[in-house]
């Protein structure tokens, strides 16, 4: 058994080693770090097995693994909602959750339309590949369906694919639209990561269109696979020139990412520069994100929910406003709220709340805290 290196075959395998080296880079990259990446590990993985199966079809080698027959389909279908789940957590700043299992409701029933066939002894696999494996197009026409008519599995999964990639463009359209601000260096970056990652997925459906006027069908199988190796490759090797791109945008988690051991174990008569530089700039980054997202505005918001939402430990986010900004995190919300609150006075379109109207309206929980932040950062009552 040995596999032949055609300029194809030769594509597929470079980006299957490239893309499973990757992918498992980035899983355990996101497990201790970002789990906002775990997505994007996943659709490494998940298109590196894909691009595999294309291999062994394109080879003929499928032959020498019948019991892989018919689970190419698992691995696209659990692909094809991954790019988008990804732009979503990264915009979104967030980690995936139980309700994206709906994107797998095509998977669930596709193993279930394909049930008997996956559960077929090896021999009778083999029976099956041995009549197909000469012409791709017949091979991936998914003909042993129970339910629907030949061909539907690929249409499906070309057309899933489109409306992704459009839910994708609407989502980075959206992210772009509430941003309100000129976009910092790291989000330049990772657009610019995300759209070619968007273009090269477009080349996973547009050769099939193509083949209702005027490509062969042959000629678009390899396009298709083609283009998803170069995706898998090219995409892979940007992340290693942009190692900032594994953060996403968390711009936060990557400065204190590169504080070098904890806060709580320096000593006081040994102090790091390096890391003193660090905090100041970690302080810069916690004072812009604050202002930015308006989290002063969110009633009880605590140390807690900010160390969740960047993703950073919130004794080292305490230790950094103590020291670099010397401050308390909840004096940092009141303060942002009381400048909240000039503010407001300032435009006189507030003039006729109560305190505890405007209080409510800047943040804070009642009154008494209100007047008490307010004379504590104004000098008046």
């Amino acid at each position: 058994m040995f596999l032949k290196l055609d300029p194809a075959n030769l594509i597929y395998f470079i980006s299957v080693i490239v893309g499973i080296i990757t992918g498992v880079v980035l899983f355990v990259y996101s497990i201790r770090r970002n789990k906002s990446n775990i997505p994007l590990a996943l659709a490494f993985l998940s298109l590196s097995a894909g691009i595999f199966f294309a291999m062994l079809i394109n080879s003929g080698l499928m032959a020498e693994f019948p019991g892989l027959y018919r689970t190419g389909n698992i691995f696209a279908l659990t692909f094809i909602p991954m790019p988008f789940l990804y732009v979503l957590c990264i915009t979104q700043n967030r980690s995936l959750r139980w309700y994206d299992g709906f994107h797998f409701i095509p998977l669930l029933v596709y193993v279930i339309d394909f049930g008997p066939v996956l559960l077929l002894s090896q021999e009778e696999k083999l029976v099956l590949i041995l009549s197909e494996i000469r012409d791709p197009n017949l091979f991936i026409g998914f003909n042993q369906s129970r339910f629907f008519s030949n061909g539907f599995h690929l249409n499906f999964r070309t057309g899933l694919i489109n409306v992704y990639w459009v839910l994708q463009i609407v989502t980075l359209l959206k992210w772009q639209k509430s941003l309100k601000r000129d976009q910092t260096k790291f989000e330049k970056d990772w657009k610019v990561w995300i759209a070619s990652f968007m273009v090269l997925q477009f080349f996973l459906f547009f050769p099939y269109y193509l083949t209702f006027f005027w490509l062969d069908s042959s000629l678009a199988f390899t396009l298709v696979h083609s283009s998803a190796a170069i995706l898998l490759f090219f995409s892979a090797v940007l992340l290693y020139f942009y190692p900032k791109l594994l953060y996403g945008i968390n711009e936060v988690k990557y400065v204190s990412d590169q504080i070098p051991r904890s806060i709580e174990s320096q000593k006081a008569d040994k102090p790091d520069h390096y890391q003193e530089a660090k905090m100041r700039e970690l302080g810069g980054l916690i004072t812009k994100w604050i202002d930015e997202k308006q989290v002063y505005l969110n009633h009880g918001y605590s140390i807690q929910d900010f160390a969740r939402d960047t993703q950073v430990p919130y004794y080292q986010i305490s230790a950094c406003i103590t020291r670099s900004l010397d401050s308390t995190f909840s004096d940092l919300l009141n303060k942002k709220r009381v400048e909240y609150c000039l503010e407001l006075i300032q435009k006189g379109e507030y003039s006729n709340y109560t305190l505890e109207a405007l209080s409510h309206k800047c943040g804070f929980n009642n009154r008494n805290s209100f007047s008490s932040a307010f004379k504590k950062f104004t000098g008046m009552t």
